[in-house]
């Protein structure tokens, strides 16, 4: 037995180096050839924690920064360190949710996932929150918030112990930073990105969190986010489209036409 234990922690030894290696190789290559993405560029990686809202365009809580650590490095290797957690999360997703090939066919040639390589966002935070669970992600979900924070009220209705720590978080945020609220020097509800059926998919979005509240279900409550939600842009959407392709896929198949539908319509509109 001890044998058989000693050869087995071995084994995962070398599956835990052979994993490194792998992602030091993925993270190399993605230094040097993938091009430095929009967002990745001109906003978090400007960003200190001290003043984080001396970069116009950043819209997150101040805390947000702290999961950030990467934005000290080179542009390149932040950037590709970035990107490397934005596809990490989407494929752990996949596989935690049981998606298969289908869920990764959707989100892998999905426009939504073209923008966030385009741009090379955060949105690996709400993501991975979501899939660690109340007790370990629920302020890395509300790090980003007008992607999958609904899935916050499900988990308050379980226990409402889990509501303190982005109480504390948010407190503590106003004490330090004051009222950054009023600090974000732009509106991004009016801008040309923003991708969200507000207010029209109000209703659709209460009637989802309302099945979600009666069927404890958390993952429900994240794909009706962007529904209640005034602003979402559309590699946000990512997120929602792994879910929903791997617990919802009819519903995903439908969003995933939908989705292109509309990009063919307005690249068609603005080449006429």
């Amino acid at each position: 037995m001890l044998r058989a234990s000693a050869s087995k922690n071995k084994l995962n030894i070398w599956q835990s180096a052979a994993l490194l290696a792998l992602l030091g190789a993925v993270v190399t290559l993605l230094a040097f050839f993938y091009p430095t993405g929009v967002d990745w560029e001109y906003t978090f990686s400007q960003l200190t924690l001290r003043h984080p809202y001396q970069v116009s365009s950043y819209l997150n809580p101040p805390f947000a920064v702290a999961f950030l650590p990467h934005r000290l490095l080179p542009m390149a290797w932040g950037n590709a360190v970035n990107m490397a957690l934005n596809v990490g999360v989407l494929l752990l997703a996949v596989h935690q949710l049981e998606g298969g090939w289908l869920a990764l066919a959707l989100v892998f040639s999905s426009p939504v996932f073209f923008d966030l390589a385009r741009t090379n966002n955060i949105d690996w935070l709400p993501l991975l929150g979501l899939l660690a669970g109340e007790r370990w992600g629920i302020l890395l979900l509300v790090s980003k918030p007008q992607s999958l924070g609904a899935a916050a009220l499900i988990w308050a209705r379980r226990d409402w112990r889990v509501l303190l720590v982005p109480a504390v978080a948010f407190a503590a945020s106003f004490l330090l930073w004051g009222y950054w609220p009023g600090r974000v020097q732009f509106d991004p509800v009016h801008t040309v990105f923003n991708f969200a059926p507000f207010p029209v998919g109000v209703p659709y979005g209460v009637y989802l969190l309302w099945r979600a509240w009666r069927s404890d279900d958390p993952y429900l409550a994240a794909v009706s986010t962007p529904l209640l939600m005034p602003y979402i842009a559309p590699y946000s959407i990512t997120g929602v489209l792994v879910v929903l392709s791997s617990r919802y896929r009819t519903a995903a198949l439908w969003f995933y036409l939908v989705i292109w539908a509309f990009v063919v319509i307005e690249v068609r509109r603005l080449n006429g």
